[in-house]
This record gives C-alpha cells, sequence and structure tokens, in this order.
C-alpha cells in the first residue's frame, strides 16, 4: 500500500486559511434534463468515499519526514433538496454549495448535493483544493472508487516508514541543494529572485484591509467547432484562444496602468495517467502578456508565449529552492520560498481539456451539460492577493463550457458578469449559451 505525501502545494493550500483569509475550492456542476435519482446519487456518495476524496493529512513522527495522507470517512452526507431551482435561482444554489464549511481538520471532506432544476435536475461535488486538484476529481469521479488509491489508516504505517522518508528526504535535499548551488552561482537573476522571496514581508499573514469579496459567476455553453474555428482563423489554438479571453477581460474591467502587463496564471497538470495518489498535481506558471485597455484579437503572441512558457517549466516550478530542501526550512522561511501561486496573478485560465467520459455518467444519467469552478472562500481580501477572475474550460463531447468567476468592485454581480462575457465572446465570433437567466444582487 502505497504512502502518498504532501507536497509544497498541498501545504500551501492548507494554510491558504491563515495567510490569505480563505480557502480554495474545486466545485464540478453537472446539468442533467431530467431529474436525478436519489438511490443513484447515494451509490455514487459511497464510491466517492473509497476514492482519493476521502482521506486528510497525517503529522509525521519525525520532523523531517512529509506529513501523509491517510484514509478517513466522510461525515458530510448526501444532500437532496427538494425545491426546484430555476434561472433565478440556480447561481444562489450553487454559491451555497461552495459556503459549506469545509475547514482543514474537519470531518466533512466533501460535499455532494442536488436540487431539482426546471424540468431537470442540478448536481454539485465540492472538494476543497487541499485534499485534491481537478484532474484527480475527475479521475477520483471516472473510477468510481476502483482504483489502487487506498491509503493507509494511521496504524497502518509505524515509525520505520517515517524513518524512510526522513532519511530519504535529507538525503535528496543534500544532492539536490549542491546541483542547485552551482546553478544559482551561474544564474544572476535566480539570484536576485531568491533574495526578493526572502526580504518578502508580504508572505506574513497581514491583517485584513477589508473584508473577503466572494466572486460572482457566469458559465456559458459554446459549440467546439466554434472554439476551435475562431482559434484556428485569429492565428492560434483553443488554449491560446481561452488564455486571450482571460486577459482580455483583465484589460477591459480592472482599472490599470496602460503600460501595465497581464500576469495569466496557467496551472500545468504533471499528474500520471495511472496510479498517480498525489493530492495536487500541478504548477502555476504566470504567462505575462500585454496590457493595453484595448482588446486583442491576434493569437500568435500569446501560442509562442504559452508554448514557450510551458516547455520550461518542470515538475518543481513550484518552490524556489529545491522541493526536498524546502521542507526541511522553518515555516517563516518555507513561505517567502514558496513560487508565487495563482493568487498572486491577474488571472487563473485553466484548461481542463476534455473530460473523461466516464465523467458526464455521473448519477445514473448522461449529463447535458457538465462545468468546474475553482472558487476561495469566504472570498478574497483585496489587499491579500492580486487574483481578479477566475476562468475554467471543459470540454464534454461537442460543447466546451467555459466558466467565470470575478471579483464583484469590478466584474459586478452575476447579471453584470454574464453581460462582458457574452461581449468578449462576441468579439471572437462566438456565442455563449448562458446555463441559466442571470438576476441582479447586490455584490
Amino acid at each position: 500500500m502505497t504512502t502518498w505525501r504532501l507536497n509544497p502545494t498541498d501545504e500551501m493550500l492548507h494554510a491558504a486559511e491563515e495567510t490569505l483569509g480563505s480557502s480554495r475550492v474545486v466545485q464540478v456542476l453537472w446539468k442533467f434534463p431530467h431529474p436525478a435519482s436519489r438511490r443513484a446519487l447515494e451509490a455514487e456518495w459511497h464510491r466517492l468515499n473509497q476514492s482519493r476524496l476521502s482521506r486528510r493529512a497525517a503529522p509525521a513522527r519525525l520532523p523531517a519526514a512529509r506529513r501523509r495522507w491517510v484514509r478517513a470517512t466522510n461525515e458530510e452526507p448526501l444532500h437532496t433538496d427538494q425545491q426546484v431551482l430555476t434561472g433565478a435561482t440556480a447561481s444562489q444554489w450553487i454559491d451555497e454549495q461552495v459556503r459549506a464549511p469545509m475547514p482543514v481538520g474537519s470531518t466533512a471532506l466533501w460535499r455532494l448535493a442536488s436540487a431539482p432544476y426546471e424540468d431537470g435536475s442540478l448536481v454539485s461535488l465540492t472538494v476543497p483544493h487541499f485534499r485534491c486538484d481537478g484532474m484527480g476529481i475527475f479521475h477520483a469521479i471516472a473510477t468510481r472508487g476502483t482504483g489502487s488509491y487506498a491509503h493507509p489508516t494511521p496504524a497502518d504505517e509505524g515509525a520505520d516508514g517515517d524513518l524512510g522518508e526522513a532519511l530519504g528526504q535529507v538525503l535528496r535535499a543534500c544532492t539536490g541543494t549542491a546541483r542547485w548551488g552551482l546553478n544559482l552561482l551561474a544564474g544572476p537573476g535566480k539570484r536576485a529572485q531568491l533574495g526578493a522571496a526572502l526580504g518578502n514581508t508580504a508572505a506574513r499573514p497581514a491583517a485584513a484591509g477589508s473584508a473577503p469579496r466572494f466572486f460572482s459567476s457566469a458559465l456559458f455553453d459554446v459549440p467546439a467547432a466554434d472554439w476551435e474555428r475562431q482559434a484556428r482563423a485569429h492565428g492560434g489554438t483553443a488554449n491560446s484562444l481561452f488564455i486571450e479571453i482571460a486577459a482580455n477581460l483583465i484589460r477591459r474591467n480592472v482599472p490599470r496602468d496602460q503600460q501595465a502587463t497581464v500576469d495569466v496564471g496557467i496551472p500545468m497538470s504533471v499528474r500520471a495517467p495511472e496510479d498517480d495518489g498525489r493530492a495536487n498535481a500541478l504548477v502555476v506558471l504566470p504567462l505575462t502578456v500585454p496590457g493595453g485597455s484595448r482588446p486583442h484579437l491576434d493569437l500568435r503572441h500569446t501560442r509562442t508565449a504559452t508554448r514557450e512558457l510551458l516547455q520550461t517549466a518542470g515538475e518543481h516550478s513550484g518552490t524556489l529552492v529545491p522541493e526536498p530542501l524546502w521542507h526541511l526550512l522553518p515555516a517563516r522561511w518555507a513561505d517567502r520560498l514558496k513560487a508565487p501561486g495563482a493568487q498572486q496573478t491577474d488571472v487563473v485560465a485553466s484548461n481542463f481539456g476534455t473530460a473523461p467520459e466516464p465523467v458526464a455518467r455521473f448519477g445514473g444519467g448522461l449529463a447535458e451539460s457538465v462545468g468546474l469552478r475553482t472558487m476561495n472562500v469566504p472570498g478574497l481580501v483585496p489587499e491579500k492577493a492580486r487574483l481578479r477572475a477566475s476562468l475554467c474550460l471543459l470540454r464534454v463531447g461537442e460543447r466546451m463550457t467555459v466558466t467565470v468567476t470575478g471579483i464583484p468592485d469590478h466584474f459586478g454581480d452575476v447579471a453584470d458578469l454574464s453581460s462582458r462575457v457574452t461581449e468578449e465572446l462576441a468579439a471572437w465570433g462566438l456565442t455563449g449559451r448562458q446555463w441559466w437567466t442571470p438576476i441582479s444582487h447586490e455584490a
């Protein structure tokens, strides 16, 4: 039985509530044209409870060893609401699912809920990001708990396991740091980055300057053929079109210096296809694109810059020092030597590619649409993070579902945000079908 250990991204997401005043969650949404079966959803709940989603972090017995994942039981029951949702109430319902408390250390590991929606139904699966990333959630859904992801119980692994882990960490830290040190001597840019990080007092938890902002959300379905055709017509790919849409939403809606560039956070999955039990197997790469107030409709620069960025990044791009060394550092240093994450970019563009076919078949039926969003709960404090919008793209069959969340200070409520996204899609010759009719409400 494999013991999976927490990596720097896991630890950073665990500590987000302290450092940012909020926790990151991942929500998968299904829209069905038919009523959901409670019996089928109960079966899904029990299968997911045998998957990688039902685990918790346990402390190591030796200081040099990383914390480990151990099996746990989700004590958050299946929620089935009876009140029929409409286009005017669906947005509020999905927000209620991500707002439900699932703090670090609680026994509420993840939340599965459903509600009637018009003639069909909505189903929501919400998972704290520190417990699993989006691709890991998809794998858990697709395998329905049948994969080889069983985790040991707290009593299954003795001190010998932690001893081997601790010795391995120290050995890897020594050898990796020696090679890294030689490269550091030859790279003045890297030395400057390291010095700036060590002197960065912003990495420490700071007093909140204002209340957290809970982001507004809009979901759209776009024909995949149209998306790909317009991307080619503008010299890009489906992914570079997605990135440029994200950047344009910042250019159009967030006041900034005309000369300022836009940093787009691009999560890159490093998850192996099989038997990868890591919670978060990704690195966030900041892509810097030109600023300005006019929309950018030529994708060639974005396509080239994205390709070059992905080619130069590696699995260990999440820390500014070798990962084994990072785990051995005191928390006050480790906080500063974590590479700037998604929260320190202007906008995040998470392209999840094509969803595994079993993901669309959930709860005994085939979904009409499947969407995904990442949210900060209870919201983001603007003084603690740069992030102003977050986008997710997912292809299911012949549809692209794009989810946009934006800070209400700049993007307004659901209706305002939906209007801004509709305008941006139209600039690219795309027509998006909204999941439901947005309503105005106070941000």
